[in-house]
């Protein structure tokens, strides 16, 4: 008994060892296998899938809701700007950049900051008079040292400084927040840089009378908001004041022509040489004048030099201009010539005869005898 079950035993093994193995996608366990992960790859490619989506549905939805808030504050602000509510503009467009920033387009993101570095601007030069020239610069010196304050500190410190008018600290302490974390508030670090850049560019140019390093200032706060009208016209003052001296001794008439247009608008301005505008332009009509006075256009160097000495008499120049302005009159009122008259000639050699006459001698009438 025992020996037939190790034939039979011995018989099927020998079965399994000479049977052919069946290959894998030929068994109905592999099918099974197969299946099952493929409905595991569709389910796992649904949740990939859905997951971006459904986060995009959701983040489309929160800017449809954010949108109508946000331009109802952008709105607000403007009119708060324009009503001069300079602090509730800005306590308006901090709420929009703290709580609404991800739901912003870039043209919303640009139009707030805009709006953000007009408002700080309002704030700065409200009750802050125009600067003065001063006769002398004051250069402030600063020795660079690394800072180890915390970001939220230094934008703190940045505003208060920015609120005492101190233009090269706020910069400096936003040029430092800004190597620790440039992302940090970086629309309202934008409008602070702003602001600062823009009034020490105007310092500099009215009060310091650095015009080049004045002019670099207000070109580089053109980078984060466009330039105020008053601050583009003090550019544009000194950009001609520095033409105009750049002929001085070359070409008067030059000279003329741009300090003309300066110093009415600008009559203090100034640059290292500490000449005004006003100055540059009656030293330039004075030696126009004297070139036109040499060439005989006496009228019009007379036109100078009145204009000259409107500015400010000069005992030196007067004797020239009192000259010039008598060739010009003689120039326009020529002296009237006098009619030469011919005596007629006496006859020599007695008494003057009578000049014959050609009337008849009358004669006497003959008398009728009745």
């Amino acid at each position: 008994m025992k020996d037939n079950d190790l034939d039979m035993t011995a018989e099927v093994e020998k079965e399994k060892e000479t049977r052919p193995k069946k290959k894998f996608f030929e068994r109905r366990s592999s099918w099974f296998f197969l299946g099952f992960l493929l409905v595991l790859l569709i389910v796992l490619a649904g949740v990939l899938l859905g997951i971006p989506r459904g986060i995009n549905d959701r983040v489309s939805l929160a800017e449809t809701q954010a949108s109508p808030k946000i331009r109802s504050q952008i709105e607000s602000a403007r009119l708060d700007i324009e009503e001069e509510r300079y602090q509730l503009a800005l306590d308006r467009l901090d709420w929009i950049l703290d709580e609404m920033a991800l739901y912003m387009s870039d043209e919303e993101l640009a139009e707030v900051g805009e709006l953000y570095s007009q408002t700080l601007l309002k704030l700065s030069s409200k009750g802050t008079a125009t600067p003065v020239p001063s006769p002398t610069a004051t250069v402030p010196v600063y020795t660079p040292t690394p800072d180890l304050r915390g970001d939220e500190e230094l934008f703190a410190l940045a505003q208060q400084q920015l609120a005492s008018e101190m233009w090269d600290e706020v910069i400096q302490t936003l040029e430092a927040l800004r190597q620790k974390n440039l992302d940090y508030k970086s629309i309202q670090v934008d409008g602070m840089l702003y602001v600062a850049l823009r009034n020490r560019g105007v310092a500099k140019i009215l009060i310091d009378g650095s015009l080049e390093p004045g002019i670099y200032d207000l070109t580089l706060a053109e980078r984060f908001a466009p330039l105020d009208s008053i601050a583009e016209g003090y550019r544009t003052w000194t950009r001609l004041y520095l033409t105009g001296a750049s002929f001085w001794g070359v070409d008067w008439a030059q000279v003329v022509y741009f300090f003309e247009q300066v110093y009415p608008a600008l009559p203090n301005l100034r640059d290292g040489t500490n000449m005004t505008a006003t100055e540059r332009f009656r030293i330039g009509a004075i030696e126009y004048g004297s070139q036109l006075a040499a060439a005989g256009d006496y009228c019009q160097a007379q036109e100078y030099f009145d204009k000259a000495m409107a500015i400010s008499g000069d005992p030196a120049v007067q004797p020239t201009a009192q000259w010039v302005a008598d060739e010009c009159w003689k120039k326009n009122n020529p002296p009237t010539p006098v009619p030469s008259v011919t005596p007629t000639p006496t006859p020599t050699g007695g008494a003057p005869t009578e000049a014959p006459t050609d009337e008849p001698t009358p004669e006497s009438t003959p008398t009728v005898e009745e």
